[in-house]
């Protein structure tokens, strides 16, 4: 980007990867902003890209990298990030213990400028970091298309006594969350669901298919449909690991929500439950119920 002195700079970046998992594709993007003093913008640009295999941090802190590789020369600029562990790593108030090659590429990029960090809450309305988020997502979703997924099933396969349809609404901003689950048995079709405050999507997630679960009669088969990608996985691929483990991850942490992941793995059991990741819903009449009642039981919440 070609800049006058006069000029105010300000990079506005964002990642997206699934936070849950490793190696997972993932996207990012920069906006580089260029204004005068009354806040006009002169000009702009915009920098993308993204990894098949990754981390949500790796794509944060790329996305600022080729911010700072756009620049033409050295300058005062502004940053503005949702990624409180760029931030903190960035302003030197805490080490790195990953990515140390992309950490000493950002120091010696930084090394030549001016660099006022900014923290913005991410889904909170600002139209550059909603715009990044977009531009992040669309980027992650086109490496994603180009990955197969063992996960991933056509609905006419599925062969269970009783099919879930499970669904999710969540807002970031109210930090409120929505799980639906619409359960088709033969000709009998019967709603759960609950709204959940202070909760996060994946755990209403979790909550949600636990308490579904639970009202089904041990002894039939299940298979449980869901967008939720990390649930799929977490059930088909690496609970069985993470009990071995005691309930440790590969990287020797406590499994976040272990306490639901326990009581899904025997729930599951007495049903012989299968999960299954559904990438395209927009034909299915279930999922569309579930949807809609999702979304009602979140904006009743308020």
């Amino acid at each position: 980007m070609q800049l006058a002195d006069e000029m105010q700079i300000t990079i506005y970046t964002d990642g997206a990867c699934d936070i849950h998992a490793d190696n997972q594709p993932g996207g990012w993007a920069a906006i580089l902003c260029a204004t005068d003093e009354s806040g006009n913008v002169i000009k702009e640009s915009v920098v993308r890209g993204g990894r098949e295999m990754t981390t949500n941090n790796q794509m944060e802190l790329t996305a600022v990298i080729e911010g700072l590789k756009a620049l033409q020369r050295p300058s005062d600029l502004t940053i503005v990030s949702d990624s409180q562990y760029v931030i903190d790593i960035a302003k030197s108030a805490k080490k790195s213990r990953k990515n140390a090659d992309m950490w000493k590429r950002y120091f010696e990029l930084a090394a030549v400028h001016q660099i006022k960090w900014l923290y913005i809450e991410g889904h909170s309305g600002h139209p550059y970091n909603e715009r990044c988020d977009r531009i992040a997502v669309a980027e992650k979703n086109r490496l994603s298309r180009t990955k197969a997924h063992a996960v991933d099933q056509p609905l006419h396969t599925i062969d269970s006594d009783i099919t879930v349809y499970l669904s999710t609404r969540y807002s970031a901003q109210r930090k409120k969350a929505a799980w639906s689950a619409v359960t088709v048995c033969n000709e009998d079709v019967r709603d759960y669901g609950d709204s959940l405050e202070n909760t996060s999507e994946l755990e209403a997630v979790l909550i949600g298919t636990k308490t579904c679960l639970a009202a089904l009669p041990a002894g039939r088969s299940v298979t449980v449909l869901t967008a939720q990608e990390y649930l799929a996985k977490g059930m088909n691929q690496w609970i069985g690991k993470w009990a071995a483990k005691g309930w440790k991850t590969q990287a020797g942490n406590p499994v976040k929500y272990q306490g639901h992941w326990r009581a899904l793995l025997e729930l599951s059991k007495a049903r012989n439950a299968a999960f299954v990741f559904v990438r395209s819903r927009e034909d299915n009449p279930h999922f569309q119920r579930g949807t809609d009642m999702a979304k009602q039981l979140l904006e009743r919440a308020d």
